[in-house]
């Protein structure tokens, strides 16, 4: 009798390229309608429903009745760890035809990644934090505690305590960048303060963000 994890069951559930595209659309850590996931994974909606009932009897992808729609989110933050390490790992997606001058990705600068900050600005603030010895070093994975608030970032985003009953601080892969990037209590902070005091703004579509001209300002006065 096998007694291992049937990860394989898991893999082919994730190893469909349009499943794939939803589980990246829901690491926003929003909740998504069928006919939504559709768009973003480039199928009908009728064949979009065959693929989530696929991620729901993994355990990939929960979903929920809200009046007459049905809305889907990931399973849990286990389910965005998965995610994000396996984007560590994938090879980028080239562009189909050559291009003098490729646009900026703007995933790669700033985006959610399940309820926290990712892409440059995440990397960048998880360096500071660390350097300044607010958070310590911490392997993919590992959780810590923030060991003080008494910090200008923090400060400016009117940071001075946590959520209870969460890891302080989680460090996550950032698969755009190859190093980490903070999650946890704190993550989910910085990425709430950051979008209340308007340094950063949601895109129309996607997960990416819009670093705005006062938050470019901000870090310029904060030393980023």
């Amino acid at each position: 009798m096998r007694t291992e994890p049937d990860i394989a069951t898991v893999a082919r559930a994730i190893g469909e390229p349009a499943r794939a595209a939803m589980l990246l659309q829901l690491m926003d850590g929003e909740a998504h309608t069928a006919r939504r996931l559709a768009t973003v994974a480039g199928i009908a909606p009728s064949t979009a429903s065959s693929h989530l009932r696929v991620l729901c009897a993994s355990g990939l992808v929960h979903v929920a009745d809200a009046g007459r729609r049905r809305l889907h989110r990931l399973a849990g933050p286990e389910v965005a760890q998965l995610v994000e390490a396996l984007a560590a790992l994938a090879p980028p997606r080239l562009p189909g035809t050559l291009q003098p001058v490729p646009p900026t990705d703007a995933l790669l600068a700033a985006r959610i990644c399940y309820g926290h900050l990712a892409g440059q600005l995440g990397v960048d603030i998880a360096v500071v934090l660390r350097k300044d010895d607010i958070v310590p070093s911490l392997e993919p994975g590992e959780t810590g505690v923030v060991r003080t608030f008494d910090h200008p970032l923090l400060a400016a985003l009117e940071i001075t305590g946590l959520e209870p009953g969460r890891a302080g601080v989680r460090a996550c892969v950032d698969w755009s960048h190859g190093t980490t990037h903070l999650a946890g209590a704190l993550g989910s902070a910085l990425l709430s303060g950051l979008l209340a005091a308007g340094w950063v703004r949601r895109r129309p579509a996607g997960r990416a963000l819009r670093i705005t001209a006062a938050g470019r300002e901000r870090w310029a006065e904060l030393g980023f």
